[in-house]
């Protein structure tokens, strides 16, 4: 058969093989999709192994040091949160979720957890709460933190302090005008319980107890 005799392709079949391809891939798609789905829940999340003590023991100790540094003469005893002084002294954990596809099924990390530290104290006016930020700022720089943020944020009428630091730990302390009051806190990222068995349930928030005593003496 010569070059003009070959039959030209029919349009219909141009159609069929169009939509077949028009069809097949979100099918591709959708595989790819199934398939990471599955590789990502069966590979755990890269976090530390860490006891929750240990955690527990470094967070409060890190407030502590920022607690001591405001200079000014206050005690926080463990587990107090009141409101209408404005004292609080809280450590409180919770369970961690995934990232990526894993997500979707809205289950956390087996045997992860998160821990803060979240303290405040209240009746500080404007000089006491800038003078304490500033002392804050410069331990925190002294003891190997690195500075996100220090200033004002003039919207709500707040001045912070916020750090970071190898580990994944953060830290910040603000100084509300509003209601007069130092209100600070220490985190950790996403760590797994060595201990962790099936036992302690799949929402794993540690108990590692109270927190303890804040201390600051008066700046000289």
């Amino acid at each position: 058969m010569s070059a003009s005799e070959v039959r030209p392709v029919s349009g219909f079949k141009l159609v069929g093989v169009s939509c077949a391809v028009v069809l097949l891939v979100p099918v591709l798609l959708l595989l790819g999709v199934m398939v990471t789905y599955a590789i990502e829940r069966a590979t755990p999340e890269d976090y530390p192994e860490l006891k929750p003590e240990v955690t527990a023991h470094r967070i409060t100790g890190y407030s502590q040091n920022a607690f001591a540094a405001l200079g000014l003469d206050r005690t926080l005893e463990p587990n107090v949160y009141d409101m209408r002084a404005g004292n609080e002294n809280i450590l409180d954990s919770e369970y961690c979720y995934p990232d990526g596809l894993e997500s979707i099924a809205d289950e956390p990390e087996k045997g992860a957890y998160r821990m803060y530290h979240n303290w405040m104290v209240g009746k500080v006016g404007k000089r006491q709460g800038l003078a304490a930020l500033r002392r804050v700022r410069a331990r925190l720089e002294a003891t190997g933190w690195h500075i996100k943020e220090f200033g004002e944020d003039r919207q709500i009428r707040e001045w912070t302090v916020r750090a970071e630091r190898d580990g994944g730990y953060r830290l910040s302390v603000t100084w509300e005008a509003d209601s007069e009051r130092l209100r600070g806190g220490t985190g950790a990222s996403c760590a797994t319980d060595p201990d962790w068995t099936e036992e302690d349930g799949l929402y794993y928030e540690p108990d590692v107890g109270a927190p303890p005593t804040l201390t600051s003496a008066a700046a000289g």
